[in-house]
């Protein structure tokens, strides 16, 4: 049987979905890095510093969480029951959204990269100064 639109583009939805938690994990484990390092509390100002990282993160992980509502309702306009919207009931405004998501998605993963190599180079230039 052949894929139709809806079908693929709840697989687009879903994997994009996939790499969102992935993203979220990450994030949760480079959090409980920035935490470990105000526990150490060896340099004087520090928890200011780590909270400016934090808080870049937080603000990633806040977009992550909108656009899987939004990943949500738009699968549920693709699949409102049991079967997939036939080809034919993809109107303009469906495909507009699509792109609307699959837009974000790519957005948001580079602004977590750009807060991820921060945070990153953060926690290795504190890890210098020990």
């Amino acid at each position: 049987m052949a894929t139709t639109i809806a079908e693929h583009y709840v697989e687009e939805l879903d994997k994009n979905s996939r790499q969102l938690v992935a993203h979220s994990v990450e994030m949760i484990e480079i959090g409980d890095r920035l935490a470990e390092v105000i526990r150490r509390n060896t340099i004087p100002g520090i928890a200011e510093l780590v909270e400016e990282q934090q808080t870049k993160l937080n603000e990633v992980s806040k977009k992550f969480d909108s656009l899987q509502a939004q990943f949500r309702k738009q699968k549920a306009v693709l699949k409102p029951g049991k079967d997939f919207l036939d080809d034919s009931q993809i109107n303009t405004e469906t495909e507009t959204l699509q792109n609307q998501l699959r837009r974000k998605t790519h957005t948001f993963e580079k602004e977590y990269i750009d807060a991820k190599h921060d945070c990153l180079k953060f926690l290795s230039d504190i890890l210098k100064k020990r």
